[in-house]
């Protein structure tokens, strides 16, 4: 399964995702895996995501409080070499998306920033929503 937001040639895709639920349950922070795809201007990357599986579900969460004009601010850090997705609303259904995707062992990088507005999110979230 995958995720797409795709906003103005803007993208971010996330893919591949898997969640071992037995390191999970071990105690493991690093129990989901998927990878993610950024295209923003005349730049892309692609980068691998290592993630609490609970971390995983309060960025949703708060994702679709975003989105629901409920809170400012989403963010979805990569426990293994630092990128970050950044979901910044103004209260008033736009959203900044931003962030730094590191490629393998951080020798490749790409940071960006695109606006987007609330109304391309809903199949985004029902898609992460569906990842476990």
């Amino acid at each position: 399964m995958e995720a797409i937001l795709e906003y103005c040639g803007n993208r971010i895709e996330i893919f591949d995702f898997y969640h071992s639920v037995e390191d999970e349950k071990s105690g493991n922070p690093y129990n989901s895996i998927f990878r993610v795809r950024v295209n923003s201007g005349m730049f892309s990357g692609e980068g691998g995501w290592e993630i609490d599986y609970k971390a995983f579900r309060q960025f949703i969460a708060a994702l679709r409080d975003v989105t629901d004009f409920k809170a400012d601010e989403a963010v979805l850090p990569d426990y293994c070499y630092g990128s970050t997705l950044r979901f910044v609303g103004d209260g008033l259904g736009h959203i900044e998306v931003s962030g730094t995707v590191y490629g393998e062992a951080r020798v490749h990088s790409v940071t960006f920033s695109f606006p987007t507005d609330q109304t391309v999110y809903a199949s985004f979230l029902r898609a992460l929503e569906g990842m476990e």
